[in-house]
């Protein structure tokens, strides 16, 4: 999975490709590992419109960000998944724990508080 960032006035997005898996897990948290100590993230929009696959791996790595930036009342918020993404990801339950939205302005509006 390839990672790319972006900065955004109100989050970083993260604009993910590739299959979420075991192996790609472990590199999204550590790429997220820096940009929280370099970057000062706190607000995250995780950009999927180009993932076609996404395992329990991948859905960890998101919760175990979410715990992360918890205690600087920070947010993910995930946009433009995969109708086999959004199938995991709705079937998992993880919709009830992360706002999706069908695009990533749609996700920056609502982290500016302009839904």
């Amino acid at each position: 999975m390839d990672i790319t960032v972006t900065s955004a006035p109100h989050a970083h997005i993260l604009h993910l490709s590739g299959r979420w898996d075991f192996f790609s897990a472990t590199n999204f948290e550590q790429y997220c590992e820096d940009l929280l100590r370099e970057e000062n993230m706190l607000n995250v929009v995780l950009d999927l419109g180009a993932v076609p696959y996404l395992s329990s791996f991948g859905l960890r790595a998101m919760l175990d960000l979410a715990k992360r930036l918890e205690p600087m009342s920070g947010n993910i918020h995930v946009a433009d998944m995969q109708p086999a993404v959004a199938k995991v990801f709705i079937g998992s339950g993880f919709h009830r724990l992360f706002r999706h939205f069908p695009d990533v302005p749609s996700a920056l509006a609502a982290l500016s508080g302009k839904k």
